[in-house]
């Protein structure tokens, strides 16, 4: 009778040691997704433990959000602002054809935000434009 004990005690204790592992890696599992709800990557947040190999394929100007009739009046390079502590989403400047000045306002906008996003990702112009990733977490039990 005396080993019946022992094996429930130590059942019931590797069940509680098991109950305390996962609620502390409650949140701990984060995955990325491209606009079209493809998995780019998941692992624990910041530390990929799988990423696809497959890089998203360039992304025309109605996949992002704008009509083909506003697409076929802009053209030239896109001024991406990426996210910052004032403003947590990345922003998209575009411009109509012969009207495009994402140089003039990439070096006034650089002039302006000097050292106030240290560490952070710099604007930037180019001509292909990529969304950025969705991210999700979830709790694995």
């Amino acid at each position: 009778m005396t080993k019946r004990r022992a094996t429930a005690a130590v059942r019931r204790v590797v069940l509680v040691v098991v109950a305390i592992c996962c609620c502390a890696l409650a949140g701990c599992v984060e995955w990325t997704e491209d606009q079209n709800g493809n998995l780019k990557s998941v692992g624990l947040p910041g530390l990929p433990v799988w990423q696809a190999k497959k890089p998203p394929p360039p992304q025309g100007l109605t996949d992002m959000a704008l009509t083909p009739d506003q697409a076929s009046k802009v053209s030239g390079p896109v001024l991406v602002v990426p996210p910052d502590q004032q403003n947590p989403l990345t922003r998209y400047r575009y411009y109509e054809t012969g009207q495009n000045s994402c140089q003039q306002d990439l070096a006034q906008l650089q002039a302006e935000t000097r050292g106030s996003n240290p560490g952070g990702q710099a604007p930037y112009c180019t001509e292909n434009p990529v969304p950025p990733p969705s991210k999700g977490t979830a709790f694995v039990f």
